[in-house]
């Protein structure tokens, strides 16, 4: 980004206890040339330092000599204070002591009195022409800031995900780790925590409709507000699968399980929601890197299911040994779902169904992956029974985001319901739920009905009467039902100004998308916000 302003207005002040001289100053100068929009005067030092805080200008001309605060005086005190202004000193007398404050604090002329009106006009274009190049090379320097105030963030992302996977090199980063996010030099141990957003049913990521990239940066800034205020360690959005919030801790390792339950309370305060967060051991530092990041992600993946307290889950030895527990699923359940199957008797499903979710909820353990393996293993009994349908069965939790079992006989016993009758899933039905779904990904482009209609191979009639047949709504009020809910997220949980959320919401003039969000919510988005 480069300055683009073709002028910068700007006010002066003059600083001098004779009104004559102020005046011939105010006389001679050709203000409205250079744009000056203010000129503020005083009659001593101490007038002109509440000037200057109140107003802030830009190029002040300044006597020597004047009562309660001279000259010299308010030359060092603006040096201190405001060093970016210019001065122009103004005085009858040439000696070196009135001379050197003048060069010593700045001053960008030393002119004598009576004044020459030519000499004057010179200095003072010559203050105007070197403040606007230095504001220029400000606001230059102001806005790469800001851009690396925007990119550094991604950056640690990418380093940091790459070190815990082994690809990037400690001692490289060992000085940005140490300058930028207060490593210490010596550390000797070191865990690591990590949080899924997508393993689970986890409800933070349903606050933010399912947008993982804005929930990520949320919570990755909660959890930086615990760790880094006490320069423990750094939260990071992970570039490595299986998770998408990594905590790496090197300082007080062993506080941090009581770093973690802080985390999980300021994220219950926020949102009244929990999160199961994954801890690993004590590992060396920095060699045992890659080790924590695993223990980590086994300790969320590992995680006890039907466990009701706690949800920071310590990486263990030797857990998650379900062979049997998957023994007898394989040996016994699956036989008799597939026999109850191939009966085509649904009260005898349920009865098997029902039996199943028992049997989980009596286990001491039940991890996720277990849970996974036996899930997968009742989809494909069914899919031989229906081939053509689609299934697909998901952990089912509880008000509390705890696994329960009931609800997911619940879901069980409602798939075999669909799946008896032969499946509700009909063309059309599947036609609108992929226009949602490509809406869902596609709602910040400009998206017009007959795009819609070539993107799906069908007439702009038929893809209107279709969705509004099978959804009970028109496409153009879902559309700006989703926008609008992904502004009031992005308004919400960020600090982005009205012009950038209307642009990632699909409305490229801001005036519009509020007549749009006022006809929906009622409210003009910066009333939302402030509500």
């Amino acid at each position: 980004m480069t300055y683009t302003k073709e002028r910068e207005t700007m006010k002066v002040l003059i600083v001098d206890d004779e009104k004559h001289v102020r005046e011939a100053i105010r006389y001679f100068v050709p203000w409205e040339k250079h744009q000056i929009d203010g000129i503020f005067e005083a009659t001593n030092g101490q007038e002109a330092m509440q000037v200057m805080e109140e107003e802030q200008p830009a190029v002040v001309f300044t006597d020597m000599r004047m009562p309660l605060m001279d000259g010299a005086e308010l030359l060092e005190w603006l040096h201190g204070h405001y060093p970016e202004t210019k001065t122009i000193v103004i005085s009858g007398y040439q000696d070196f002591n009135y001379v050197k404050p003048a060069i010593v604090y700045g001053g960008t002329d030393y002119l004598l009195k009576p004044l020459n009106s030519r000499q004057l006009i010179d200095a003072a274009e010559h203050a105007f022409k070197l403040w606007r190049e230095e504001e220029a090379e400000r606001q230059q320097t102001r806005s790469r800031n800001i851009q690396l105030n925007v990119l550094r963030p991604l950056y640690w992302d990418k380093m940091l995900s790459d070190l815990v996977a082994g690809h990037a090199s400690f001692k490289e980063l060992k000085p940005a780790l140490h300058e930028e996010l207060g490593m210490p030099e010596h550390a000797a141990g070191c865990r690591a925590a990590v949080i899924s957003l997508q393993h689970s049913d986890c409800r933070l990521l349903q606050r933010f409709h399912g947008d993982v990239g804005l929930t990520s940066f949320v919570l990755a800034n909660v959890c930086n507000e615990v760790i880094t205020a006490e320069r423990s360690g750094f939260a990071f959005r992970s570039w490595q699968a299986g998770a998408d919030i990594v905590m790496l801790f090197w300082a007080d390792v062993t506080e941090a399980e009581a770093r973690l339950q802080r985390i999980n309370e300021s994220v219950r305060q926020a949102y009244g929601i929990q999160i199961d967060i994954g801890l690993s051991q004590v590992c060396a530092f920095p060699e045992g890197l890659q080790s924590a990041f695993r223990q980590a992600r086994e300790g969320l993946n590992e995680r006890n299911l039907l466990q009701r307290e706690g949800r920071i889950h310590l990486y263990r030895e030797q857990q998650g040994d379900s062979g049997s527990e998957k023994d007898y699923v394989l040996d016994t359940l699956s036989d008799k779902l597939g026999i109850a199957v191939l009966s085509g008797d649904m009260e005898r499903m349920e009865r098997v169904i029902a039996e199943w979710g028992d049997r989980l909820g009596g286990l001491p353990v039940l991890t996720e992956s277990s849970l996974m393996r036996q899930q997968e293993e009742i989809c494909a009994v069914l899919q031989r029974w229906r081939p053509e349908a689609e299934i697909r069965i998901e952990p089912c939790y509880d008000e509390e985001g705890l696994f329960s079992v009931s609800n997911w006989q619940k879901q069980l016993k409602t798939l075999l319901q669909r799946l008896s009758q032969g499946g509700s899933s009909t063309p059309d039905s599947r036609l609108v739920q992929d226009i949602r779904d490509y809406l869902e990904q596609n709602y910040a482009r400009d998206m017009t009905l007959q795009h819609i209609a070539e993107r799906f191979f069908i007439s702009r009639e038929n893809v209107s009467r279709k969705f509004k047949q099978i959804s009970g709504e028109n496409l153009s009020d879902y559309l700006t039902s989703l926008r609008i809910s992904k502004a009031k997220t992005l308004l919400h949980n960020t600090g982005l100004r009205l012009s950038q959320i209307s642009e990632l919401v699909g409305y490229e003039d801001e005036k519009y998308f509020s007549r749009v969000f006022k006809k929906a919510t009622g409210l003009t988005p910066r009333e939302y916000r402030k509500q």
